[in-house]
Parts: structure tokens; C-alpha cells; sequence
């Protein structure tokens, strides 16, 4: 077996009749990583990478030369290993799963490395020849961390403070040493970026809300920033009639909506408008058939979720989604929590009348105005509970007409996801409701924050049967009536499998019976589907 230990330990030593410890003895060594197991080849530049960083002896010429070429090397390794990550979300039982602390543990290195190049030379500025990649370094330092801040939010954990220390401190040595705006390019295969548009990158990615953003989501916004982010202007000068954010260079926080007491030397500002402008126009061509593909959207850009996408992105940069429609009150109270629409269709089909033992019961009249009577029923002894005794309990933190502020601790290894179906249930109380994750936080090693939007407080488990003569089998779904003050209209949840925009079913429930058409869907889940419908036919 090749010994790699050995070798990297040839690399680094620093010997002036030392044949290693060269761009020439990193070379060979690469050529030995594993060419069948990526994630162990990475592993071992990772080694690599930190018997450099702890490489004291090492010569800053050949500091940055071995740098630059093992990050060259791992750039590809690095890609497999997210792209594989990325696409097995879903799954809590894939392998993939296991490769998320290798991905953490590159950004962490690189970042290391690169600064530690920067902190090098600016107590050793050394040759001329050093001092021309300094640009380059810099952007790449700034590239690093900002991927450390992009992949905490994908893990909806909180990017910690000395991240957004490292990334100011970085932006004001590139702007004190005159070399911002200068163009680099941080891989052969890329377009030029700068210091200042790295920066402006990670600034514009947080000031997205991620934490209500799926895993690809972020991804895609981050791909589109790439390019968009180059058209921000960042300023040392206060004018709030253009500018709309600013962040303080002497801080621990990222950027904020701007406010009239941000003053100060430290500060930094910029606004969005040409930003907007440039998207609008990227808009405007995909709606006249461009492929995404040359507008730089990304290969794995899709209509019309993508699209939709960069409408919603754009309006939260712009402040026009930000405003809460309903006042939040705090509350504490628990819930009874069970997730996805399986779940939710198992626990209502088994415990139907447990929805009487919470104390309403629903009847509903779907062919006319979607009208909800409600009455009131005594709970009959010895009836089933909704919720088994090991159900998932949630504490209210503050609640709103149109959702919870929620807290738990995660007890499994199972990720709360964005665009997860939730039935919830009072612990001490009457009622069941719908709801979707919107928002999630976690906070290390297990607590978990949570934004729930509900749906429906009375839905009514209801069966989509063929029309007469068709075959087929028939599928549960979901009602949920109209709530006129959310401005939800009526909809059914129905597995991803039953539905078919535009199909004829027959909806059958207490008893009733109607015929409907599905109308395209409101919203996707990892398994199920929103979707209006229209009734063709009573009976």
C-alpha cells in the first residue's frame, strides 16, 4: 500500500538538500491519490492541507505553489463529493450522507491555508513576483470562507461569528491595499470575479434568507450570484437615497438593511438597483425562450420552479416580502407533531374519530362556496388518540393567524426539511391542523427552530376514486378548505403518484360525492402535491 502519510510528511519537511517539499514532490504525490475513491483521496489532501498549515518552516514561495496546485487538484474532487452530497438529501440511508464532514472540512483547510499565505506575507512581503498573486489569494481566501458561510446554510446551522470576521478583515485588506475591483480569475476554467465581488457574493447569499430555502435552492441562488453579484457597487460613503444595505467592517455580524444610524469608518454600503435591473432583463429573455444554460443560470435550472425562484429571491433583496402580513404573539404551549403525508394520512385514517376527541368535528359542502361548519361533539370514552405516545413533540415559541414559531430537540438522525408536511395537534387542547416548514434553524448539537406555516386547522381526509369505467385504484388526499383571511383558497394534499393536472376523479367523503378537475399544482413536496380543483359534477 502506498504510504501517504510518508510522503506528505516529504512534502512538507524543509530541508535545503531535501529533493521534496516542492511543487515537484506535490506532482508526484497526486498522481498516487486513489483514482477509485474520491472522498478518500480527498481525505488525504485535506492531510495534506494541514501539515501545511502547521508548517512553520515552509517558504512562502513554495507555500503558495503547492497551495495553488493542490487546490487545482481538488477543485474537481470537491464538486463530485457536493454534487453527490446534494442529490441524496432525501435520503437519510444514503452513503452519500457520510460525505458532508469531509466536504466542511476542505472549505475550513483551504480558508486556512490561504489566509495563512496572506498572514505570511504581510509581515514577510518577499518578492515582487509573491506580491503579484497577492490579489489572487486574497479573492481565493474570501472564495473559501464564503463557501464555509454557503454550506452552513445548507445544514441550516448558524455561520459563526470568526467566518464573518475573517471575510471583513479580508474585504478591508483588499480595499486598503488597493486591489478590490482587481480582476481575477480563481480557477483557468472561470470567468474573472474580484475580491469585491466575492465579498458582495456571500453578503447577497445570506441576505436571501437561506434558512427558508431548500438545500438546491441555495445552491442555485448561490450559481446565479456568481455572476450577478459582479454588478454590486460596495462604498465607503453614505448615501441612503441609492444605497439599501451596509455592513459593519469591524464586526462579527453580516450585512443588514440599511438604517440612517449605520455611520461610521467601518462601514460599507451598496445598493441593488443595477443588480435588479440586469435580472429583470435575464427574466424578460427566459420568458422569450433563451436557455437558461446561456443566461449563466446553471445546468440543473428548470421551468417554472426556477423561475419562480428568482422572482421570490429578487423580491427579498428588494424588502417587498419581508413584511410580516400577521403580528406574531408569544406563546408556550406544546404540539404534537407527526411528518409527511403518509404519516398524516395514516394517523387520520386510524384515528378518524380521534378527530372528535379533540372536540370538532367539520362538515363541508365543496359544490357551494366553500363553506366550513363546525360543531362541537362530546369526545366518546375509550376512542384511539390521534397521536401515538412517541410522537414528535414541538414547544410554541410565538404564534401568528398564520402559523408557529416552533422549538424541539432533533432525537434522530433525520433532518427537518424545507416544504415538509406536518399534521399538528395540541398536547393540551382541541383541534388538528395542516401545516409546511418554511423556515429552519439548528443550532448545535440538537436544537432545532422552526417557522410553520398552516394551512388548515380542519382538514377532512377524503378518497380520489376513478370516474366510472376507468381503471385504477383510489388514492387519499387531503381536503383543506378555503381560509379567506390567509388567502388560501381551497386545495387538496394528494400523493405525488395520484396526481395528474387536469384529470377527472371523483372525490368521495361523508358520505358525498363530487366529480373535479385537478388544477395545476400549487406546491411540491419531497411526497406530495398542492392543487386547486373545480367541481364538474355533484353526485
Amino acid at each position: 500500500m502506498f504510504d501517504f502519510k510518508g510522503l506528505i510528511n516529504a512534502l512538507l519537511r524543509r530541508k535545503n538538500n531535501d529533493p521534496v517539499g516542492d511543487l515537484k514532490s506535490a506532482t508526484i504525490w497526486v498522481q498516487e491519490l486513489p483514482q477509485n475513491d474520491i472522498q478518500q483521496a480527498q481525505q488525504e489532501i485535506i492531510k495534506a492541507l494541514d501539515s501545511l498549515n502547521k508548517n512553520a518552516d515552509t517558504s512562502l514561495k513554495e507555500r503558495i505553489r503547492v497551495l495553488l496546485y493542490l487546490d487545482e487538484k481538488a477543485r474537481s474532487l470537491q464538486e463530485t463529493l457536493c454534487r453527490e452530497y446534494l442529490a441524496t438529501l432525501e435520503d437519510p440511508s444514503s452513503p452519500s450522507r457520510k460525505l458532508l464532514p469531509t466536504i466542511l472540512l476542505f472549505w475550513e483547510e483551504m480558508a486556512t491555508a490561504y489566509q495563512l499565505c496572506l498572514r505570511t506575507f504581510a509581515n514577510h512581503p518577499g518578492s515582487a513576483r509573491v506580491r503579484e498573486k497577492i490579489p489572487l489569494l486574497t479573492a481565493k481566501a474570501l472564495h473559501f470562507h464564503a463557501m464555509q458561510a454557503k454550506w452552513n446554510h445548507i445544514c441550516y446551522l448558524p455561520v459563526e461569528h470568526q467566518i464573518w470576521r475573517h471575510l471583513h478583515r479580508l474585504y478591508l485588506f483588499a480595499e486598503r491595499e488597493n486591489f478590490d475591483r482587481v480582476p481575477v480569475r480563481l480557477y483557468p476554467q472561470l470567468d474573472d470575479t474580484s475580491c469585491a465581488s466575492e465579498y458582495m457574493q456571500v453578503m447577497m447569499l445570506h441576505l436571501a434568507n437561506p434558512a427558508s430555502l431548500t438545500p438546491a435552492q441555495i445552491e442555485m441562488v448561490d450559481t446565479w450570484l456568481d455572476t450577478w453579484a459582479r454588478s454590486l457597487v460596495i462604498e465607503a460613503d453614505f448615501r441612503p437615497q441609492r444605497q439599501m444595505y451596509a455592513v459593519n467592517l469591524g464586526d462579527m455580524k453580516p450585512a443588514r438593511k440599511l438604517r440612517r444610524n449605520m455611520l461610521g469608518e467601518k462601514y460599507r454600503y451598496w445598493g441593488i438597483e443595477l443588480m435588479l435591473v440586469n435580472i429583470n432583463k435575464i427574466v424578460e429573455q427566459l420568458r422569450q425562450g433563451e436557455l437558461p444554460a446561456l443566461l449563466k443560470l446553471g445546468e440543473a435550472f428548470r421551468l417554472p420552479a426556477d423561475l419562480e425562484l428568482i422572482e421570490e429571491i429578487t423580491q427579498r433583496w428588494s424588502g417587498l416580502s419581508t413584511t410580516r402580513k400577521h403580528e406574531r404573539v408569544l406563546a408556550e404551549k406544546s404540539l404534537l407533531v407527526t411528518t409527511d403525508f403518509a404519516n398524516i394520512v395514516a394517523f387520520l385514517r386510524g384515528g378518524q374519530r380521534g378527530i372528535n376527541k379533540t372536540g370538532m368535528a367539520a362538515t363541508y359542502n365543496m359544490a357551494e362556496d366553500n363553506t366550513v361548519r363546525m360543531a362541537v361533539n362530546p369526545a366518546p370514552s375509550g376512542e384511539p388518540e390521534l397521536f401515538e405516545p412517541d410522537a414528535q413533540q414541538w414547544q410554541i415559541e410565538n404564534e401568528s393567524l398564520s402559523g408557529y414559531g416552533v422549538t424541539f430537540t432533533r432525537n434522530t438522525a433525520s433532518q427537518l426539511r424545507i416544504g415538509t408536511l406536518v399534521g399538528l395537534k395540541a398536547a393540551l387542547g382541541k383541534g388538528f391542523a395542516i401545516g409546511i416548514v418554511r423556515r429552519i434553524s439548528n443550532e448545535p448539537p440538537r436544537k432545532v427552530e422552526a417557522g410553520i406555516q398552516t394551512l388548515s386547522q380542519t382538514p377532512l381526509l377524503v378518497e380520489l376514486h376513478p370516474l366510472p369505467g376507468e381503471g385504477g385504484t383510489p388514492a387519499a388526499a387531503l381536503y383543506l378548505p378555503e381560509l379567506s383571511k390567509l388567502q388560501l383558497g381551497r386545495s387538496l394534499l394528494l400523493s405525488d403518484e395520484a396526481y395528474v393536472q387536469g384529470k377527472l376523479v371523483q372525490l368521495k367523503a361523508q358520505g358525498k360525492s363530487y366529480t373535479i378537475r385537478l388544477q395545476p399544482a400549487l406546491e411540491r413536496g419531497a411526497d406530495y402535491v398542492r392543487a386547486g380543483f373545480d367541481v364538474v359534477a355533484k353526485g
